[in-house]
């Protein structure tokens, strides 16, 4: 197993810019699993944005509920997983 960053901190506190803006100085093959849910409009405009500033050529992959158990049945060939939005 790689290196595992975590990264925590208030709500909207810039969180997902941060590990973003990691991952692409990293470079290699990105996974990133969304777990946000279109709720309300409010929510659904903060994931368009997110959606239109993460590279194309990244993988998304959206699990919304049941996330541990969901990613570890999946196969996931990424050099960089980043699983964003982790409320608690």
């Amino acid at each position: 197993m790689g290196q595992l960053t975590f990264i925590l901190g208030g709500a909207r506190s810039g969180k997902s810019t941060f590990a973003e803006n990691k991952a692409k100085k990293l470079g290699g093959r990105v996974v990133y699993i969304a777990t946000a849910e279109e709720k309300d409009e409010e929510m659904a405009a903060r994931i368009e944005v997110h959606k239109r500033e993460r590279p194309s050529h990244w993988q998304t992959v959206e699990i919304p509920i049941n996330v541990g158990q969901t990613v570890t049945s999946q196969q996931i060939d990424a050099d960089i997983i980043l699983l964003d939005c982790l409320t608690l």
